[in-house]
């Protein structure tokens, strides 16, 4: 059985609050992150995304701190005496990306409110529950790895390429993943084989490209609705990557099948 000791969601700290301390003897302690933190992982602090879940068991280190901004994150103390839950089956001190985590936070919602109600039922209800929180958490540690940012990415990719004049920044594509910046570069190189902020330089000139050699407008227009805020920059950017100006270029790929 599952003996939930406390239960709250969707506590909130300010900026720079920072947890070191050991759990308790016979205690487990399962917390679920809103926001971005670091944890203490093998000896050393690294931040983790957004939507990230954590468990500890009895006599272990729990150290984390907000990163750059206030924590929002829910938290379930609680006793098992389960041999299974207590073995390999999940990870202990391991920040695990949680892909569906509205979905999953139901359950501890579920799980803080019959702690809260406390019916005759509820002991045989929290079991339960706890149950399905540790069993999604399985399925989210040891699924492939990294697997579940790959449509976040494809999406990302695709937005890049639909609105390449955007003022795309690291920190806004991060935020679309719900990953850090550093993450977000890793992962990008690692599924496209080309940085994110190449990919958004790409995505310009294949605009541009089609504009020049479809459309009468002047480059100075072109070069805004491709992103650009000089189109002297737009010329030198084009002619490193296409080895030809924009007016060179438009000169030798002009077709039919006009966009203006």
């Amino acid at each position: 059985m599952v003996k939930i000791l406390y239960a709250v969601i969707d506590e909130r700290k300010k900026e720079g609050f920072e947890v070191s301390r050991i759990v308790a003897s016979g205690e487990y302690e399962i917390m679920l992150f809103e926001t971005r933190a670091s944890f203490e992982v093998g000896g050393e602090m690294r931040e983790y995304p957004p939507c990230t879940c954590i468990l500890y068991q009895p006599g272990q280190r729990v150290h984390y701190r907000s990163s750059g901004e206030g924590l929002v994150y829910s938290r379930i103390q609680f006793h098992c005496d389960e041999a299974l839950y207590r073995s390999g089956f999940l990870p202990f001190g391991v920040p695990v990306f949680c892909l569906d985590y509205q979905s999953y936070k139901i359950y501890w919602q579920a799980a803080a409110n019959e702690y809260g109600w406390n019916y005759a039922s509820s002991p045989y209800i929290m079991t339960r529950l706890m149950h399905i929180i540790f069993h999604r958490l399985h399925d989210y540690a040891y699924a492939d790895e990294d697997s579940g940012y790959e449509k976040s990415f494809l999406a990302l990719r695709e937005q890049i390429y639909q609105y390449p004049e955007r003022q795309w920044t690291l920190e806004e594509m991060a935020q679309q993943v719900k990953l850090g910046t550093r993450s977000l570069q890793k992962f990008y190189k690692k599924y496209f084989g080309i940085s994110c902020m190449n990919e958004v330089i790409l995505s310009r000139i294949n605009r541009a490209k089609l504009l020049l050699a479809r459309s009468t407008k002047s480059i100075s227009e072109i070069s805004q609705q491709c992103g650009y805020n000089n189109w002297e920059h737009f010329s030198r950017q084009f002619k490193s990557r296409e080895g030809v100006t924009p007016t060179q270029y438009r000169k030798e790929h002009r077709g039919s099948g006009r966009l203006d």
